[in-house]
């Protein structure tokens, strides 16, 4: 592909300032603190907040405990 003849080169200006350039880059690589809980039921610490603010020891056993509550055979009187 040839060049067109008259057409100048532009100029070496960053387009972007670099003050602002730079203040992207520490927002974007710096790392972010984590959002800790405590559990309602052990008060261990959480790594996410879920809606049922528990840790993950307690969320599984009370996801254990509904699936043995599924399980068992109703009272026949």
């Amino acid at each position: 592909m040839k060049r067109r003849a008259g057409l100048k080169e532009t100029s070496q200006q960053p387009v972007v300032p670099p003050e602002l350039l730079e203040s992207a880059r520490q927002s974007a690589f710096e790392p972010k603190p984590k959002k800790t809980f405590r559990c309602v039921v052990c008060g261990a610490e959480g790594a996410t907040q879920q809606s049922e603010m528990l840790c993950w020891v307690c969320r599984r056993l009370k996801i254990s405990a509904w699936r043995e509550i599924e399980q068992q055979a109703p009272i026949s009187e």
